[in-house]
């Protein structure tokens, strides 16, 4: 029996300047060099409401939701998806003026591109924790570090929340 119906979510970002080098090394590497004390500064957070629609077919889970000016991806659409067998691997797929599949399996690192209206980046993202609690407590948090080649890797700790 497949359930979709229309829903509020809370989603906060918190991000910060970290030194990573996710393209070069294994993924054990990788993990020693990413440490909360490598944050620069205060880090950037950005709180946002919006609605949703959550598609549950038995199987898999989306949650699609558009993004805002306050992301710097207006104009998108991100759809967060799971297999309930398999709930600790996320994959985050926007589309529009911004598109990209983001994969998140905590210890796990993956490639891919993100494309903008100005040109395709390679990304790199190394998930640190997927803790999926979508389904019975209403929240995702997901820890990654994501690094544009060439430029500095940034930690991110995201949290979705289906408010009641």
């Amino acid at each position: 029996m497949s359930l979709k119906k229309e829903i509020r979510l809370k989603i906060k970002s918190i991000r910060y300047e970290v030194e990573a080098s996710l393209f070069s090394g294994d993924d054990s590497e990788a993990v020693l060099t990413i440490r909360a004390e490598d944050a620069d500064d205060s880090p950037e957070v950005i709180e946002i409401n919006s609605l949703g629609t959550l598609y549950d077919d038995g199987d898999r889970v989306e949650v699609t939701y558009e993004e805002t000016e306050a992301t710097g991806m207006e104009g998108s659409v991100t759809t967060v998806s799971f297999l309930r067998s398999q709930s600790g691997i996320v994959s985050m797929t926007r589309n529009g003026a911004v598109s990209t599949v983001l994969t998140f399996e905590a210890g796990k690192r993956y490639h891919c591109v993100y494309k903008t209206p100005y040109m395709p980046f390679e990304i790199c993202v190394r998930t640190l924790k997927v803790e999926n609690l979508l389904m019975t407590m209403g929240t995702l948090d997901i820890d990654y570090v994501i690094e544009i080649r060439g430029a500095r890797a940034e930690r991110t700790k995201f949290r979705m929340q289906i408010l009641k």
